[in-house]
């Protein structure tokens, strides 16, 4: 996990100064809903199913447009659910108690439509990496180091030049994360709102 955030870090601060000299550079943070997707399990000989309640997502990004429709951004990321239920196969289910947590680090291209006026639609996709972590009160935590993939849509209101509101969804996603043993799944749907500031 320490190595993973010094090279969250390192590769942030790289982005930032290389965005710094495209046109039009900016900075954003966004904040919103997680809703994690149940997952299958597999540990071992047993197998069965997460849920999860619905959680929370924080975002920031540093970017810069390369055209009138095309931008591209670095963005670090950070999800958190709480553990609902769990189901064992054949054992039936019952509450549990914990979290699960993705800390992301992703490359990011979005087109933006009519990015001239009051309202701008766009798309975007992104890709990286991920450390989920998997946290059971009372017996421990276990993380791994995953792809990362995300899907968005949305729109932007620009209030002015400098400073613009863009709300969103996403759909997030990793490569199943090994938890010492146990297997699992992360996808998420992610509602999003956040503010732009251009340089």
């Amino acid at each position: 996990m320490k190595n993973f955030l010094a090279i969250v870090l390192s590769v942030f601060v790289l982005h930032f100064f290389a965005v710094s000299t495209m046109a039009q550079p900016y900075f954003s943070g966004n904040i919103g809903i997680v809703s994690l997707m149940d997952s299958d399990f597999n540990a071992g000989a047993d197998t069965g199913e997460i849920s999860y309640d619905a959680g929370v997502g924080l975002l920031a990004a540093v970017g810069g447009r390369v055209s009138d429709n095309l931008r591209f951004e670095g963005e670090i990321g950070y999800r958190a659910n709480d553990l609902d239920k769990g189901t064992i196969d054949g054992l039936g289910s019952g509450n549990i108690s914990g979290d699960i947590t993705a800390l992301s680090l992703m490359g990011n291209m979005y087109v933006d439509f009519m990015p001239h006026e009051f309202f701008s639609p766009f798309v975007g996709f992104g890709l990286g990496f991920a450390n989920v972590e998997l946290d059971f009160d009372g017996a421990g935590s276990e993380d791994d180091d995953v792809f990362a993939y995300q899907v968005a849509i949305g729109g932007t209101y620009a209030a002015n030049k400098q400073v613009s509101l863009d709300v969103q969804y996403r759909y997030f996603a990793t490569d199943d994360p090994d938890f010492e043993g146990l297997e699992s799944e992360y996808q998420s749907h992610n509602v999003l709102v956040g503010l732009r500031f251009h340089f």
